[in-house]
């Protein structure tokens, strides 16, 4: 007999109740999660600016010292260009003024002499220098060697003579000197000197 009651002897379905709160914190992470990801990929982003701005600074640095030198190469080449037109005048002038006569007068005499040194000065100052020439050693890349002639008094490749000045415009070489230079006589020469040649025959 049954006693009025019924047990429920089956499995009912459990229904998940999801409270509000958990269904927001989800959404919290979910946002997280999102920034996290747009910080990593902003950071990514500046430190890729950063870099190209660096690359650029570097460039323009070496642009800038480029064009500095290009500048400065042009500024020389153009003083090279009218210095050298101009050193005839002036070794014209310097012969001037050591040769010329008393008879012409004293005031003519001192003219020169105050034009050459005025344009002695002022290609000076624009930094040209003579080669220093006789009594050096031969310095192939200021010398350019004309003649050469047997002195044993000085060693050998030493600049004996100066044909023609050589000159220096701010540590360039602008013109070689001209120069005759010393070599030793022969070993055999020095030990044997010349004999008449012998006769032949009896």
């Amino acid at each position: 007999m049954s006693n009025g009651t019924e047990k429920d002897t089956g499995t009912s379905d459990k229904v998940e109740v999801v409270h509000a709160s958990e269904v927001l914190f989800t959404e919290q992470q979910a946002i997280i999660q999102s920034l996290r990801q747009e910080s990593e990929a902003s950071k990514k982003k500046v430190n890729e600016l950063q870099d190209s701005m660096r690359r650029l600074a570097a460039d323009f640095d070496n642009y800038k010292k480029w064009a500095a030198k290009e500048r400065q190469t042009t500024q020389r080449m153009a003083a090279e260009s009218l210095i050298k037109k101009l050193l005839d005048i002036y070794e014209s002038l310097e012969k001037a003024v050591s040769t010329v006569n008393n008879a012409a007068g004293n005031e003519f005499k001192d003219g020169i002499k105050l034009i050459y040194k005025e344009f002695s000065r002022i290609l000076k100052s624009e930094g040209l220098e003579p080669i220093e020439s006789v009594g050096v050693p031969l310095n192939v890349n200021r010398h350019e060697v004309l003649m050469r002639k047997v002195n044993n008094d000085v060693p050998e490749d030493t600049v004996i003579e100066e044909i023609q000045k050589g000159y220096l415009l701010n540590t360039f070489v602008l013109r070689t000197a001209k120069v005759v230079v010393s070599q030793k006589s022969s070993h055999e020469n020095i030990q044997n000197p010349e004999k008449p040649e012998e006769t032949k025959g009896g």
